[in-house]
């Protein structure tokens, strides 16, 4: 029954979160819709993101779709993802954001990923004057640095550039 369905979806979602570093995370949706079998859960459709850095730089996030905690933050936003930051246009099908972990999260696993975007399938980042392809692209949040890899040891991580 549609009508059932629709009671569940919410209309112009936001929500928003800091980590330990004072860094803001800002997460917008169109629409959204709780999942049925975890609670924490929310099924997100047209999808815009902010993360505003201490030193006041922005990163803003764009896709159709995202799976978010509610409790945590985690968030995979999926299909037409789009990343700009400063001069850069990173562009990828599959986008995971976690802020950081709580300390019971740390306890159970020292080695859990926090304060990190992983974008990924089909990953294109411009910026003038160069192109890079890759099938990963990792941006910790505390260091600002980037890792850009590929999935298969023997493939080759591609990057162009213009000379003006």
């Amino acid at each position: 029954d549609e009508k059932e369905g629709s009671q569940n979806l919410i209309k112009d979602i936001r929500y928003t979160s800091n980590n330990n570093n004072g860094d803001i995370f800002e997460l917008l949706a169109e629409y959204g819709e709780p999942s049925l079998t975890n609670s924490e859960l929310m099924f997100l459709k047209n999808v815009k993101g902010n993360i505003i850095l201490k030193n006041k730089s922005k990163i803003k996030l764009w896709s159709d779709y995202a799976n978010f905690n509610t409790k945590t933050f985690e968030t995979l936003f999926v299909n037409n993802v789009k990343i700009k930051r400063d001069d850069e246009k990173i562009t990828g099908n599959e986008l995971y954001l976690v802020f950081d972990q709580s300390e019971e999260m740390i306890k159970e696993n020292a080695e859990i990923e926090q304060n990190l975007i992983r974008i990924s399938y089909d990953v294109l980042v411009k910026k003038p004057g160069y192109t890079l392809k890759a099938d990963v692209i990792e941006i910790d949040l505390l260091t600002k640095n980037l890792k850009i890899f590929m999935n298969d040891k023997i493939s080759k991580v591609s990057a162009t550039s213009q000379i003006n």
